[in-house]
């Protein structure tokens, strides 16, 4: 009995011990999945109702992005683009290395499993858009 005790115990510690050392997820991890954007600020004001952003961040490092731009009462487009991406941990930045040559690298304010938070300062003036996981 003493002996089953211990076993089970030793087990338990053992098996205590794989959990504690389960691997954090790295920056890239946290950025990798579909993105849809739930708010959009410019220089400060709501453009939410006025933007769409469906970002596509492949673990390959490959990006889709769709911008929808809707005018109320007058029309609506899409705009498609894609590219490589990279990240800066340090910086905890994404670039975004599109196919025509141009690059865009958004600052991430906060991430989490479900949320992105990320702004982009573009002739002086500060976009941010928040992103909901897909």
């Amino acid at each position: 009995m003493k002996n089953t005790f211990l076993n089970l115990a030793a087990f338990l510690l053992l098996a205590s011990a794989f959990v504690a050392c389960k691997k954090e997820p790295s920056f890239k991890d946290e950025l990798v999945g579909h993105w849809l954007s739930s708010k959009v600020t410019i220089g400060g004001e709501d453009y939410t109702k006025s933007y769409i952003f469906d970002l596509n961040l492949e673990a390959s490092d490959e990006f889709s992005l769709d911008v929808t731009t809707t005018v109320p009462l007058v029309s609506q487009s899409t705009q498609s683009y894609s590219g490589d991406w990279t990240n800066d941990q340090s910086k905890q930045d994404v670039t975004l290395h599109y196919t025509d040559g141009s690059q865009k690298t958004w600052d991430i304010v906060a991430i989490s499993d479900t949320r992105l938070t990320a702004e982009l300062i573009e002739n002086n003036v500060r976009n941010q858009v928040i992103f909901e996981r897909q």
